[in-house]
């Protein structure tokens, strides 16, 4: 060390083992009591909606009552013409001009 430098500090450690002169004592660790791991079941899976199942790709859905008579119904997933709204409302529905099939209510 040079005459031209200024002293040093010395180099501090932040997880010493050794409390400061004239700080608070360490912390002990405190053994905490362990409770037991209950899994949580999964989530029920959510109920089926609507009466009606498309024929190409299985979803099921409910024609919207807002539609005309004329009007043809889409799939709600893959966008499948399956018939007009006439043909659904029709009872018994007239499932010989639809690419749907009626579900039995449980």
């Amino acid at each position: 060390m040079s005459e031209s430098e200024p002293p040093r500090r010395k180099i501090l450690s932040l997880k010493s083992g050794i409390a400061a002169p004239g700080g608070p004592p360490p912390l002990e660790r405190i053994a905490r009591p362990t409770r037991p791991v209950i899994p949580e079941p999964p989530p029920p899976p959510p109920p089926p909606v609507g009466d009606w199942k498309c024929k190409p790709c299985g979803t099921r859905f409910d024609p919207s009552p807002e539609l005309a008579d004329t009007d043809s119904v889409r799939c709600p997933s893959c966008n499948a013409r399956l018939g007009l709204a006439s043909d659904f409302r029709a009872d018994p529905p007239n499932v010989e001009k639809l690419r749907a099939r009626h579900l039995k209510k449980a």
